[in-house]
């Protein structure tokens, strides 16, 4: 699905009246202030700024979203579109076995771009021990699959933690790396309870691949008390490799996120991880969960980044923004101080209350404005 396509056209003028007329908004990391005019263009506008912000249109790095072929995956559209979200990568639903379902069924028929992390157990997760047995992966065949699927497979993704891999503890992980090199695609690593240990999962990580759960709060984190990285993360750091969020039902403590990032080590990117066993709680949405980081001390320019400039750099998408300053792909967004009917909880059931919340109110897809209300696009 390219990330041009789109769906219906928008009558701006009624919609912009209503929410956006005479309101500056900011554009999300540069400091410059636009005003959205009814023809649904962006100009220059003076004074201070508002309470609206535009920025390129987010991407969650990590969602399972191929719908009606595993148990915990969501439509697309739900954990895209309709939350203001333009791009979803797909973390290892689907396997060698059974990725053209996706590619053709399931992501053609989604107004959301989405991407895949090929799961190294071929099955994906139609199970959720889909490397408990050596007979579940076949290389030849994973990169076979990632040849067919160049438009869509965006790496490689494997489920790294003890209840998963069981006694083949780090043989997914060294395979799947293999994949991956080959391929010349980053890995995305779970990381969880041992076995394996984290640190032997770090060391096998290198410039570019992505670990994901990376503030989970279990037994075996790679954080110490203070929030400094334990010295395999540290040299993982420093090799290059990528921390994201992947927030799940059981995988980002407030605790451990909060210390990260006072200690300097926010994440690169922020995703939710999003299914269908946690959208009703903790996890909601991509805005819930970036809130839910800058509760925890994350500037706003670091984690508007964090949901569109790395992560698309990690996927190899191309800038939403044109060279003459054309808007693409954009989520616009209210920064709030009003909080949404919802509580913000982590995956242990500890609680913040925010003093700020990202709403995205309308997303602009190949310059058409589109409103997002009640949780869909206009």
């Amino acid at each position: 699905m390219s990330e041009s396509s789109t769906n219906e056209s928008f009558t701006n003028e009624a919609f912009t009246n209503e929410l956006f007329t005479n309101e500056v908004m900011t554009v999300a990391g540069s400091g410059a202030t636009v005003r959205l005019t009814p023809s649904g263009t962006l100009e220059p506008a003076s004074g201070q700024p508002g309470e609206l912000w535009i920025g390129p249109g987010w991407v969650d790095l990590h969602t399972h979203v191929y719908d009606g072929m595993t148990q915990i995956s969501l439509a697309p559209d739900r954990a895209g579109l309709e939350q203001g979200v333009h791009v979803v990568a797909d973390a290892g639903s689907a396997g060698q076995a059974t990725i053209d379902g996706l590619a053709r069924y399931v992501a053609p028929a989604a107004g959301t771009t989405v991407r895949a992390w090929l799961n190294i157990g071929s099955h994906g997760l139609v199970h959720l021990r889909e490397t408990a047995d050596p007979a579940f992966i076949d290389v030849d065949a994973a990169l076979a699959a990632i040849e067919r699927h160049r438009d869509l497979v965006c790496g490689v993704k494997v489920r790294s933690s003890g209840a998963i891999v069981g006694a083949m503890e780090l043989q997914p992980l060294k395979l799947g790396r293999l994949v991956a090199r080959q391929a010349g695609l980053p890995l995305l690593v779970h990381v969880g309870e041992a076995p394996p240990l984290v640190e032997d999962v770090l060391d096998l990580l290198d410039d570019g691949d992505v670990i994901t759960h990376c503030y989970h709060g279990k037994t075996g984190h790679p954080w110490r008390p203070d929030g400094t990285p334990v010295p395999a993360l540290a040299r993982a750091l420093d090799r290059g490799v990528l921390l994201d969020v992947g927030h799940g039902a059981a995988s980002f403590s407030f605790e451990v996120a909060e210390r990260a990032i006072a200690a300097g080590h926010p994440p690169h990117t922020i995703s939710t991880d999003l299914h269908v066993r946690n959208v009703a709680g903790p996890v909601h949405s991509l805005a819930t969960t970036v809130t839910k980081l800058l509760a925890c001390g994350l500037s706003l320019a670091d984690a508007i980044r964090a949901v569109t400039d790395t992560p698309r750099r990690v996927l190899g998408m191309a800038d939403p923004w044109l060279a003459d300053g054309t808007v693409r792909h954009a989520t616009v967004f209210r920064l709030t101080k009003e909080a949404p009917d919802r509580s913000y909880v982590d995956a242990r059931g500890a609680e913040r209350h925010p003093d700020q919340h990202i709403l995205p109110v309308a997303i602009i897809r190949e310059g058409d404005l589109r409103p997002i209300r009640d949780g869909t696009t206009g």
